[in-house]
């Protein structure tokens, strides 16, 4: 069988040399017939390429189905990164119509709230008008009527060309009238109040703490933070402090600014070791603005009004707080007639 499949083999590649010409015609025949078709397809697949590489596509398939391939592969990879560019920019914008909205419903809050509180606080000068009669010009407080409104009220205290024209409560702490209005009334603006710790109706202890905000529309204490500046200092000349008994004239002794901890600031009364004239030289080391007579006046004071509000300054969360003599005293008219 060796022997027999040799011949053949040798027989299917023989030597053109040696083959007769007729036989040698008729086989070249079928052999370039062969290499037209066959034969080149066979050298195309298996000897011009790698094993295991696809050939390249003949220029009728390539300009076909090659072209197709090549356009519709790249194009989602291209597309996804534009998606999502375009997306981010309306994210933005959403985003940034939201917050305007709600800065907007803040401000037209704030705005709402502001009225509301002018237009409580303004009903109430009808209860404290000012005396064209005499020469002082300071309000005549109908302190009975007020307490029907609100039993709390302890004072009036009124600061000439400023806004500063209000009732004074007491509250059990310090929170009841940080945003509660004289009449009740939730609003950030609050009402002016005597320290809870302090004795009503005020100018009996020592120190007489008041507390009021600093709002934006310059009402409540927001002229009392003003007066860190010296020019604004000088141009308050007195504040008055009017109780049911007397009317306390009180004059600027120095604006400080100080930490919110810092607790004598709301301390009544003193002790002989830390004097009440010990705690105003240490305010005074701290002051923004002074009469020009502080420092005499400091050692001989024997009690004080005290002014806090919030500090317009940041960052911090520190209090702006004038400190002012007790100079005269005036009786009330229903004290005095009674004298």
């Amino acid at each position: 069988m060796a022997d027999y499949q040799g011949k053949r083999f040798k027989k299917t590649q023989p030597d053109s040399s040696a083959r007769p010409a007729a036989a040698r015609g008729a086989h070249a025949r079928a052999a370039d017939a062969g290499s037209t078709t066959g034969g080149t397809r066979f050298r195309t697949a298996s000897s011009s390429a790698p094993a295991g590489v696809v050939p390249p596509r003949s220029a009728a398939s390539t300009s076909a189905g090659g072209t197709r391939y090549r356009q519709a592969a790249p194009a989602p990879a291209k597309q996804r990164p534009a998606r999502r560019k375009s997306i981010v920019p309306k994210l933005l914008i959403a985003l940034g119509v939201i917050l305007l909205l709600v800065a907007g419903g803040i401000f037209v809050h704030a705005l709402l709230g502001y009225r509301q509180a002018e237009e409580t606080y303004g009903s109430l000068a009808e209860y404290a008008p000012v005396d064209d009669s005499s020469s002082s010009g300071l309000p005549v407080v109908d302190f009975d009527a007020l307490a029907e409104i609100n039993p709390d009220i302890v004072a009036w205290i009124y600061v000439p060309n400023t806004n500063i024209n209000y009732p004074v409560v007491q509250g059990d702490d310090n929170s009841e009238y940080l945003y509660r209005l004289f009449d009740g009334t939730s609003n950030s603006s609050g009402s002016i109040f005597l320290d809870a710790d302090a004795t009503a109706p005020g100018i009996v202890d020592e120190q007489t703490p008041v507390y009021g905000h600093h709002m934006n529309n310059r009402s409540m204490f927001y002229e009392i933070d003003d007066t860190v500046d010296q020019a604004a200092f000088d141009k308050i000349e007195a504040v008055y402090y009017i109780t049911r008994d007397a009317t306390y004239r009180c004059a600027p002794l120095m604006t400080c600014v100080i930490d919110e901890t810092f607790v004598d600031a709301r301390q009544a009364n003193f002790s002989d070791t830390h004097s009440l004239a010990d705690y105003l030289r240490e305010m005074h080391a701290d002051m923004r603005a002074e009469a020009d007579d502080a420092e005499e006046r400091i050692a001989t004071v024997d009690q004080v009004l005290t002014l806090i509000t919030c500090s317009g300054e940041l960052p911090g969360a520190d209090r702006t707080v004038m400190v002012l003599s007790v100079d005269e005293q005036t009786p009330s008219l229903a004290v005095a007639s009674q004298g």
